[in-house]
């Protein structure tokens, strides 16, 4: 029997080797993923550990598109302690579009409506623990659309990774990361990909897959972005809904990191100072918290940067839509 058989995860139409004892038996690049809440409310006396040696519980929130999966997968690589094993990437089991995090909401029991996060996580440490797999952090990926933030379940959700972390609770802290990507940059990336399945380009490309990165090169052309009226509006209703993002986690009472992307993967020299990661680490209480360079960080990266141009190259309209910026809030969205 596979090490995720006895687990609250079940995985759909896919190949995983499960003899594999490492973290990688998770990684989230399955066509479909549901959660077993049967299995988890078999169980319901389950509590989180707190010991250095038993993976971190993490809920790593970020929209599509911004980086989340590579930083999940170098904080995990940079916390690990022995013997390392493949990082295993965040699983999105609340949904990667707005239908599937629908159908999430609406399939979650009862009994399990106010604390399905710390649910669901202890489970998977559990099932580490118990099986001697490798891995510094457990969780998922929460993708906060707004169409279901207000979602009764969505918000008990938040309540419980904040009682998480009163002192009362019988659970150890889980930690909370919110991820942010400069807008422009996101819509850019979905565009690349708009219209093709990861067989044609794949979503991310692992260091030193030259093949991959020929793919991505395929499609990586210049197009017509949003400009005008039209852009202001959208720019405007991200913002909102990032604010808006940022006040349900107030309001919740949720102890959490705010990260950007445009700091963790700055072009910039080796010797610079990896601020932001270090930010993180503290933050976790693991990893390396002092002295970190972006240098030694990069050389933990698993996955490859598939585009280095700048909004410029990338375009037709670069003028029209710099225009539009010009003297607004947004303008500095624009290299």
């Amino acid at each position: 029997m596979g090490p995720l058989a006895e687990t609250g995860q079940q995985i759909k139409n896919t190949n995983y080797n499960h003899s594999n004892t490492t973290a990688s038996t998770i990684i989230d690049e399955r066509p479909s993923i549901e959660v077993n809440w049967d299995h988890i409310l078999s169980n319901p006396e389950c509590e989180l550990s707190d010991n250095d040696e038993s993976p971190l519980p993490l809920v790593f929130m970020a929209l599509g598109r911004t980086g989340s999966s590579i930083t999940w997968a170098t904080v995990a690589k940079m916390t690990e302690t022995g013997d390392p094993s493949e990082p295993v990437k965040a699983i999105e089991i609340v949904g990667r579009t707005n239908v599937e995090s629908t159908d999430f909401f609406n399939n979650i029991p009862d009994k399990l409506s106010s604390s399905w996060p710390s649910s669901y996580i202890c489970d998977l440490q559990t099932n580490f623990t118990r099986r001697g797999l490798k891995g510094s952090l457990v969780g998922f990926q929460w993708k906060p659309y707004k169409i279901e933030l207000d979602n009764p379940r969505s918000l008990a959700g938040l309540r419980d990774l904040a009682s998480s972390n009163d002192a009362g609770r019988r659970h150890p802290s889980i930690r909370v990361i919110y991820q942010t990507r400069n807008p422009i940059d996101r819509r850019l990336s979905n565009w690349r990909h708009r219209g093709h399945s990861m067989s044609e380009v794949p979503p991310h490309c692992k260091v030193g897959d030259g093949e991959c990165l020929k793919e991505h090169q395929k499609f990586d052309q210049r197009m017509n972005f949003t400009d005008g009226k039209e852009l202001l509006h959208w720019l405007k209703q991200d913002k909102n809904h990032e604010n808006n993002v940022f006040q349900h986690l107030k309001d919740a009472g949720v102890d959490y990191i705010h990260v950007a992307y445009e700091k963790l993967y700055s072009s910039g020299r080796g010797d610079e100072v990896a601020s932001e990661w270090m930010r993180i680490f503290r933050f976790l209480g693991r990893g390396p918290s002092d002295g970190l360079i972006m240098k030694d960080v990069r050389k933990n990266f698993e996955m490859a940067k598939t585009s280095s141009k700048n909004h410029k190259n990338m375009m037709l309209n670069y003028e029209e839509v710099k225009k539009t910026l010009e003297g607004t809030e947004f303008e500095e969205y624009l290299n």
